[in-house]
């Protein structure tokens, strides 16, 4: 079995490396170059990538497919120039193809930013076959025949890296990217994935009210099955946060607990506006049912929302409300995953009580 990884890459050359590193050397190298005028191509060159030089045209797609036609293994892994693979993927990539040998998978993306980690999923590997073909101009999505695939969970893990703000904006990421969201929503008005897109981009520039209006505009489109539309619903309430409407906020997202029950990011998300609005006993009340939906791979998700973090916010809510030997209990279970702030205050509690 010969798989074949392919990136699609211009101007990477701060961040390829690890992510070439990364990719078993019994695997093939597809790296599909749309313009650089840095080292990508050289570094690319050094870790024995096959390099082949496509002309943009502001689709991601096309370019996709491009790699998928000059890619030659039985099975095709797609990752960015800011991700890198995990250690394990030979093994799970082999359990996943002994399981499903016809049928594309989707992956584990870890989003690292700063002390927080999002994880995602995304259809990123699939058999090397003509009905395999990627469609969007932007946040493109794979098709077989056409038609949408059914969403197959995978073991197999990219750790994703990003750029801070600062960097996206040297690189000219952001405008370009804010360019090409509006054009597609402006050809397809009912695109809330793409409006939810929007949204991300300006909040992770800081602009507060762009955001809100692109979520708000994602919001009316009420697609409620989708499954962005939690994550957008979560980002919303960040964003409202930001913006100084916490209590707007809390009032919104309390109409939409019911329809994702197993959703922890939202009473997670309640619990720190609560906090923002001085409201205790929602505090106690949302980060208790956040630990009881437990951690969820299927949505977009922080880390910790269903576990960790939920445990460390109710330690710190029962040790100000002065219940010290409740806030001991949760400050251990988050501790017990390993969250540094949680292990610390433990510690201080114990030593004060001595």
């Amino acid at each position: 079995m010969k798989i074949s990884v392919c990136m699609i890459v211009k101007n990477e050359a701060e961040q390829i490396a690890r992510a070439l590193a990364s990719v078993p050397p019994s695997y093939e190298l597809i790296v599909v170059d749309t313009g650089s005028t840095d080292e990508t191509v050289k570094i690319a060159s050094e870790y024995k990538a096959k390099v082949y030089y496509f002309e943009w045209n502001d689709s991601f797609s096309d370019a996709r497919n491009w790699a998928i036609e000059k890619a030659s293994g039985d099975y095709i892994l797609f990752i960015d120039a800011d991700e890198k693979l995990s250690p394990n993927v030979v093994r799970q990539i082999d359990d996943f193809v002994s399981n499903f040998p016809s049928e594309a998978g989707a992956v584990k993306i870890s989003n690292v930013i700063n002390d927080e980690v999002n994880m995602s999923r995304m259809i990123r590997f699939f058999p090397n076959r003509p009905e395999f073909r990627f469609y969007g101009e932007v946040h493109e999505h794979l098709r077989k025949n056409n038609q949408e695939i059914q969403m197959i969970k995978c073991d197999i893990e990219i750790e994703h890296f990003g750029y801070n703000p600062e960097t996206y904006l040297k690189m000219g990421k952001f405008n370009r990217y804010i360019k090409m969201y509006k054009r597609i929503i402006e050809k397809d008005p009912n695109n809330g994935y793409m409006l939810y897109q929007l949204g991300k981009l300006y909040y992770s520039n800081k602009q507060f009210e762009n955001a809100y209006e692109a979520f708000e505009e994602c919001l009316c489109l009420e697609q409620f099955d989708r499954l962005y539309f939690a994550p957008m619903l979560v980002q919303l309430g960040y964003t409202l946060k930001e913006l100084g409407k916490s209590q707007q906020a809390i009032e919104l997202l309390e109409l939409f607990v019911p329809m994702y029950p197993k959703f922890p990011d939202l009473p997670f998300v309640l619990g720190i506006l609560a906090i923002e609005c001085g409201k205790f006993q929602l505090i106690e009340k949302y980060f208790k049912f956040a630990l009881e939906i437990g951690e969820t791979d299927h949505y977009s998700t922080l880390i910790g929302s269903g576990s960790y973090r939920a445990a460390h916010n109710l330690g710190v809510y029962y040790e100000v409300t002065g219940n010290l030997v409740v806030a001991k209990k949760y400050y251990q279970l988050a501790a017990g995953h390993g969250f540094g702030p949680s292990n610390n205050r433990l510690t201080e509690l114990i030593n004060n009580t001595k």
